[in-house]
């Protein structure tokens, strides 16, 4: 199925202009990397505490929620700049998969994330990382090779088929890293569209590869139903209108509608880890336990999902947002106190310490009886 909200000529076929200035895809500019302050989250936790007091309310009420967009990143080179490369739990499980689709796919996640990053202050960590990788040989130099040569131009950043193999890497890890920080405060997952993906790893109900080999499949679909929304003859202009299609759908700027065929599903087993799943924004979450839930929902995957709209809840627990300051989506995350962009390995330890713990099940003090206490302070053993 596919749907536009693009103007039509006189035939009905779509007309998308062509870019002003085709030969930029994104502006030069710094990453911004969050760095909050302990006092700040300390602060800001009290004040939640407080809340269910002048709600009337109990302050360990329900899980603290974490939405996971259907994209983690905006930009090439993002997820590297944010700093997740520095956290080495998290570094471990991004590097394996990406030697592991790299087998599978015959190009590299690395190399197409940071293929064209414009951030010049990163450029020596992502060189020291590439030298070091290639060195101990988890980065293959063929791949590396076919990778540019696959998506050596700007504009095959937004390919869909990349995109969410990239996306499936570094969203899975992520996933894992943070419910291993938070092993025992009580998160909840909310993902939105194809993060399905990610949580279908996370939750043991997929294994990596076959979620690899869907990514691939349903990828190529939607870049051939793309190409053909697109009517033009010269290679690069057809580049360059497909990079502002998608990049319009992920700004929210457009309404683009592709699902998914049968035939190109993986079969599942059920989630070991429950979740929580919303195709789009527009539809409330349902909570995925069982093999023939998650199948049921794998078939409302939709790459109008990748439209940073925001989601709804089932309840106001929404507390922590798994995706880059620089995705569209982060801005419902600016305003609110209670709500943080778990961005960084930094920002996500102070989540877990002093947001998410709100939850936590309080620990029973056990009182000792009146004959243990005096037996201990005499230094005697009790009498049998």
């Amino acid at each position: 199925m596919l749907v536009s909200d693009q103007t039509r000529d006189n035939n009905g076929h779509p007309v998308m202009p062509l870019p002003a200035q085709p030969h930029y895809a994104w502006k030069t500019r710094a990453y911004p990397v969050p760095s909050p302050t302990r006092s700040g989250f300390r602060w800001k936790a009290s004040a939640l505490r407080g809340l269910p007091r002048w709600m009337g309310g109990c302050s360990a009420a329900n899980p603290v929620t974490v939405i996971v967009p259907a994209l983690y990143n905006f930009l090439p080179g993002e997820s590297i700049a944010m700093g997740w490369f520095n956290e080495i739990d998290a570094l471990t499980t991004i590097r394996q998969r990406i030697i592991h689709s790299a087998k599978l796919t015959g190009w590299d996640v690395f190399t197409f994330h940071t293929l064209h990053n414009l951030d010049h202050y990163f450029d020596s960590t992502i060189a020291a990382v590439r030298e070091t990788w290639v060195k101990e040989g988890n980065l293959s130099i063929d791949a590396m090779v076919e990778t540019r040569r696959r998506f050596g131009k700007p504009y095959d950043y937004h390919r869909v088929q990349p995109r969410l193999i990239e996306n499936l890497v570094f969203q899975s890890s992520l996933l894992e890293w943070l419910s291993h920080r938070a092993a025992d405060v009580p998160l909840r997952f909310q993902v939105m569209g194809t993060a399905l993906l990610s949580a279908l790893v996370w939750s043991g109900a997929l294994p990596f590869a076959s979620a690899v080999k869907a990514a691939l499949k349903i990828g190529e679909r939607w870049d051939k139903s793309i190409d053909a929304m697109v009517d033009v003859e010269n290679q690069d202009d057809r580049g360059w209108l497909r990079f502002e299609t998608v990049r319009n759908l992920v700004e929210g700027r457009s309404n683009v509608s592709l699902a998914v065929a049968r035939e190109d599903l993986p079969r599942l087993s059920a989630p070991a880890r429950p979740f929580w799943y919303c195709a789009n924004a527009r539809e409330h979450p349902i909570l995925i336990e069982t093999a023939h839930d998650a199948t049921a929902v794998l078939e409302t995957l939709n790459i109008a999902s990748w439209s940073a709209a925001m989601p709804k809840a089932n309840d106001d627990s929404i507390r922590g947002w798994l995706v880059s300051p620089l995705h569209p989506m982060a801005r419902a995350c600016r305003w609110s106190f209670s709500n943080y962009l778990l961005a960084t390995p930094g920002a996500v330890t102070l989540f877990v310490d002093h947001i998410a713990s709100i939850g936590r099940a309080p620990v029973m003090m056990i009182e000792p009886t009146r004959e243990v206490t005096r037996v201990a302070r005499l230094g005697a053993h009790p009498r049998t």
